[in-house]
């Protein structure tokens, strides 16, 4: 699904902001559902991925300013974009901080079906692998293809509740780093930055799986729009 807003300057850690966009339409949609997903299974991995695009983009006093916010979503369950519609249809009016936002368009976006076993993708939104210990692995260290294989193994065990039909393999990777400074508490004063990854990459590995990763998104903190990914080519 994608929505645009209207908006004229929104902070500079906004995700945190977008999140709660899209927590609020879900609420309105289904009180019961937002309970279960936000609330009883808030230590469960998050069934959507999203990206953020901001028109004539540019950054002024410490915020980003622009003219409109694209917010492309995605997720594999059909009752998450149901009540995301339902939601969307009940206000107009959002804000990220003491920012105003606009909702002025929404709808949905066609669906693309993999069938190949190859496929180079680019990232919509950029993709966070950490270790363990939480360090950042970027795509150039030799850790990163088997770190980005524990994350998709992850979620397609947590969100679609099964493992992998086959090994996912990281093929090769065009992406370069891209920090990203962010609040992930409304009271929290010193700013925590995110070092993650954007460009291309291509994947090997069943259909279906490859499927769950484009549905779903690849990242850690995807529902702080991280890992959105689209289909550039489908090799073989």
């Amino acid at each position: 699904m994608q929505l645009i807003f209207d908006m004229r300057r929104i902070p500079i850690a906004y995700r945190l902001g977008t999140l709660s966009i899209i927590k609020e339409m879900i609420r309105n949609g289904s009180e019961d559902y937002y309970d279960r997903l936000f609330n009883k299974d808030k230590r469960k991995m998050k069934p959507f991925s999203y990206s953020a695009f901001i028109s004539n983009l540019a950054v002024e006093d410490g915020m980003i300013c622009g003219t409109e916010l694209h917010l492309n979503i995605s997720s594999p369950h059909y009752e998450f974009i149901m009540f995301l519609v339902n939601g969307a249809q009940k206000g107009r009016t959002y804000f990220i901080k003491e920012a105003e936002l606009t909702l002025k368009k929404k709808r949905l976006l066609p669906e693309t079906r993999i069938s190949k076993t190859n496929v180079i993708f680019k990232t919509l939104s950029p993709i966070l692998i950490e270790t363990k210990h939480g360090k950042p692995v970027l795509a150039t260290d030799d850790g990163f293809k088997k770190e980005f294989q524990y994350v998709a193994n992850l979620i397609i065990a947590e969100v679609f509740g099964r493992e992998p039909k086959q090994p996912i393999e990281v093929v090769q990777t065009m992406m370069t780093k891209q920090i990203m400074k962010e609040n992930l508490h409304q009271k929290q004063n010193s700013a925590l930055y995110l070092t993650a990854n954007k460009g291309l990459l291509q994947l090997q590995g069943n259909p279906e799986d490859l499927q769950c990763l484009y549905d779903a998104g690849v990242s850690m903190r995807r529902s702080l729009g991280l890992g959105l990914l689209d289909v550039v080519e489908e090799v073989r």
